[in-house]
């Protein structure tokens, strides 16, 4: 693929990215951004979760995952408590309105993503998904 068709590849992507992202806001009265939902995402899977685990699964910086905190606290969709053997360690955990909220945002995500895909055929659908997947897992 020659250099230029990479850059073109990238922009695209991001394009289209930012595009679903800003139709996700419009669409949604949810006033988080993406990562605090990802951030609750995660936090309803996993359970309990230290903030360095998340910002790794997240490919955040701590300092972006303590940012984004700020909100998740002040909202009372997560909580934080230090662990009894390591007072230095602290957990997150999702509250039930956190995971109330989850469930409105991944309902709104699933009214958007029939919007979204509608042009790609299931099998387009399907093909795009693991492309994605086998890029994500060969660029580590």
């Amino acid at each position: 693929m020659p250099e230029q068709t990479l850059f073109e590849l990238i922009h695209t992507i991001e394009k289209v990215t930012y595009k679903m992202l800003v139709h996700w806001k419009e669409a949604s009265d949810i006033d988080l951004g993406i990562t605090h939902i990802l951030v609750l995402h995660e936090l309803h899977n996993r359970g309990d979760s230290r903030p360095s685990d998340l910002a790794k699964t997240l490919h955040v910086t701590p300092a972006s995952l303590t940012h984004l905190s700020t909100k998740l606290l002040k909202w009372n969709l997560i909580t934080r408590t230090k662990d009894e053997t390591d007072r230095r360690t602290t957990y997150w955990a999702i509250t039930e309105k956190g995971a109330d909220l989850l469930k409105k945002a991944q309902m709104d995500g699933q009214q958007l993503h029939k919007q979204f895909f509608a042009h790609l055929t299931p099998e387009e659908q399907e093909t795009l998904l693991r492309i994605y997947q086998k890029l994500d897992s060969a660029l580590g």
